[in-house]
């Protein structure tokens, strides 16, 4: 009987698990500051694979729409296998990022499953820009005085760990690996991080989760590097190498700065 209980709570759980949280979406508010009066959408790795379809990011697209940031950022792994997805027809997922809108603009950064088998990221990259995302591959740009950077990806790209923000009020910088700022030179002179990568654990109870390589420093949610700089690690939309989540479901962060 003993065993018959732990069978079905066991097969409970795998059923949550692959059925009920990977769909869920929570939708987190994180104050910042208080210097500019934005609000900045975050979405990060959505893995876009068999079992995760364009259909369910449809719930977040109509968030972003109704929540009307003045910013999007994405933070990289737009689908999980690059050599899978270039076979397949995304023609509603161009649609619905393309539907995306924020009159600051929206910008996206590559992660390292943006890469295919021959390390080349031009496939995500042409679809993020025919989506209307500006790509930062170590750069920065300036809007409404606040400074936007991003890095390439720790893992497959090629980082650059000097990388500055333009002179501003805020300076933002996103990146996909947590474990990037251990690298990178210039921590100090940005207001606020942000990254994914981790997926919170992707399976997480109490303490315990799944780890990657790249998010050893940092897994989830807000983090204060130094007196000036906060880290936050999204735990993002996707999944990867099971297809199941649990005790971290999908979610997407509004920052107020």
């Amino acid at each position: 009987m003993i065993e018959l209980i732990i069978g079905a709570v066991l097969l409970s759980l795998l059923i949550y698990g692959i059925f009920i949280e990977p769909h869920l979406m929570k939708v987190r508010h994180v104050k910042i500051a208080q210097k500019q009066n934005l609000k900045i959408a975050h979405f990060t790795d959505t893995h876009f694979a068999w079992h995760t379809t364009s259909r369910r990011f449809k719930k977040f697209a109509r968030n972003i729409a109704n929540e009307q940031p003045d910013l999007i950022i994405f933070s990289g792994d737009l689908f999980d296998k690059v050599a899978w997805a270039k076979n397949r027809d995304w023609t509603d997922l161009l649609t619905i990022l393309s539907e995306l809108k924020a009159p600051l603009g929206k910008f996206a950064i590559l992660g390292n499953h943006d890469f295919d088998d021959e390390k080349s990221s031009r496939f995500v990259e042409e679809f993020l820009e025919k989506a209307g995302f500006v790509l930062l591959k170590n750069s920065s740009v300036v809007k409404d005085n606040l400074s936007i950077s991003g890095v390439d990806d720790w893992r497959e790209g090629r980082p650059d760990f000097e990388l500055e923000p333009i002179d501003a009020t805020f300076s933002l910088l996103a990146l996909h690996e947590p474990d990037t700022i251990l690298d990178m030179e210039t921590i100090k002179e940005f207001d606020l991080i942000l990254s994914g990568h981790s997926h919170g654990g992707q399976i997480r109870i109490g303490n315990w989760r799944l780890r990657n390589k790249g998010s050893s420093s940092a897994d989830a949610g807000l983090y204060q590097l130094n007196d000036r700089t906060k880290l936050y690690v999204n735990r993002g939309i996707g999944l990867t190498f099971l297809p199941i989540r649990f005790g971290v479901p999908p979610e997407i962060v509004y920052y107020y700065i």
